[in-house]
């Protein structure tokens, strides 16, 4: 249901829109923090420095940490795309 409700988006205003109704701010933040985490450990940042780039907290750098380790091609993957962007 959710991936046929965001790719049913045209557009980017249309997508940020979807996004707003769907997501509270402080959702939609948390979200571009965890992007902000990954992208600072895959640039090699130990989670002490990845909370104090971010900023945020030691154990909210090192949950990242943990699904960054789990996940870290598919995460690569998504780094590429943000990146090029």
């Amino acid at each position: 249901m959710l991936y046929q409700l965001f790719r049913s988006t045209r557009s980017e205003k249309e997508f940020n829109e979807l996004l707003e109704l769907t997501f509270t701010e402080h959702e939609r933040a948390m979200m571009m923090e965890r992007w902000r985490i990954f992208d600072a450990l895959d640039r090699g940042l130990s989670q002490r420095e990845v909370s104090k780039e971010v900023p945020c907290s030691i154990v909210t750098a090192t949950r990242g940490a943990k699904v960054y380790r789990e996940n870290r091609e598919a995460i690569k993957k998504y780094l590429d795309i943000i990146r090029e962007a």
